[in-house]
């Protein structure tokens, strides 16, 4: 018999292969609109057959985004989506039968690296008020730990963490030479951010991502900030061309366009208060807190609901079990888009 890794032999994975297209997707946080037609076409223009003929060059967009994070081009490392960075992180940082410390909920890809490399995962739960205590992360930090990861905002319910205890997770890790990680994909949903505290810290890095605010998850691009040493290590492990020619240029024709920015900030905010004053007017338990997604408790079963939804051209997101289990999440976006969701879900759940 063929040799299987044993990490990946009976790794449980949740693949995705329903048909997206023509479906208001309100279901994985992404823009359901996407990026302006004619911002759009203006940057498509530039894609010409010599462009995609050439091997992709990220040291433009590595440098444009130190500039505007006021960080050296060595402190960046542009991945194939937040997730490959994640992978790269558990790849070079991840001893197998080390600790992986996060809190649950939050992102399932954390679990399946810590089980793909061989590492316990030790999750603090949230509370039954959605809170979460910084005390028990600091508390689970010990010579057993080899990763800690940090959302903030923290997704599937958007509880941000202060720098008080942040600094105070970064200190104790690195007493145990263990590297602590903040995803920060929802940055500029929440503008607060740690990315400035690699510069005080060897064993931090920070990810963002274009998939959410910057409405480009189909091209697959997002990048790690970090100490350079720790980046180094990062780029040792990628791909030689690991990020395409035409998500390069989107890329850095969007982070540098900040009215547009300003504009799509604007429209998922807009959205966001109204769905949330639909929810309040008709007496529904909801959550909002610091991304682009509402949490709402619906009065039919919740599964029955998403069903029903997706028959009529509208995906959402419920759970199963924990703390949100019988809860409904549903990507923010535009006015309009939250208008049709609201719309058919009346028609569902009054």
């Amino acid at each position: 018999m063929y040799y299987v890794n044993e990490h990946i032999k009976d790794l449980y994975r949740v693949k995705f292969h329903d048909e997206r297209a023509d479906v208001l997707r309100l279901d994985m946080n992404e823009n359901p609109e996407g990026l302006p037609k004619e911002v759009f076409d203006k940057i498509a223009e530039k894609i010409t057959p010599e462009y995609i003929a050439t091997y992709p060059e990220k040291d433009r967009l590595m440098k444009t985004i130190a500039q505007i994070n006021g960080y050296d081009y060595e402190n960046v490392s542009i991945t194939a989506g937040s997730d490959e960075a994640m992978r790269f992180i558990f790849q070079c940082f991840g001893q197998a039968g080390r600790d992986l410390v996060t809190v649950l909920p939050t992102f399932e890809m954390y679990g399946v690296y810590a089980n793909m490399f061989g590492m316990n995962h030790v999750t603090i739960d949230y509370k039954e008020d959605f809170t979460v205590d910084p005390q028990e992360i600091l508390d689970a930090i010990n010579d057993q730990t080899g990763i800690v990861i940090l959302l903030n905002p923290n997704s599937p319910i958007g509880i941000a963490f202060t720098e008080q205890d942040v600094r105070s997770i970064i200190e104790k890790a690195r007493s145990y030479n263990a590297v602590v990680v903040i995803d920060e994909a929802y940055h500029y949903f929440y503008a607060p951010t740690f990315l400035p505290l690699i510069k005080e810290y060897d064993n931090l890095l920070v990810l963002r991502t274009f998939s959410k605010l910057f409405s480009i998850a189909g091209l697959r691009i997002g990048y790690v900030s970090g100490h350079r040493t720790l980046i180094d290590y990062i780029e040792k492990a990628e791909s030689t061309f690991n990020v395409n020619s035409i998500a390069i240029l989107f890329a850095l024709n969007i982070i540098n366009d900040q009215p547009l920015i300003d504009a799509l900030i604007k429209t998922e905010k807009d959205g966001r208060c109204w769905l949330t004053g639909q929810l309040k007017q008709a007496g529904y338990k909801y959550f909002s807190m610091e991304g682009n997604y509402v949490l709402f408790y619906p009065k039919k079963a919740s599964g029955e609901i998403v069903d029903e939804l997706k028959k009529r051209g509208i995906w959402v997101r419920d759970y199963g079990r924990g703390i949100l289990k019988g809860w409904i999440r549903v990507s923010t976006g535009s006015v309009r888009c939250m208008e049709r969701f609201w719309n058919e879900f009346k028609d569902l759940d009054f």
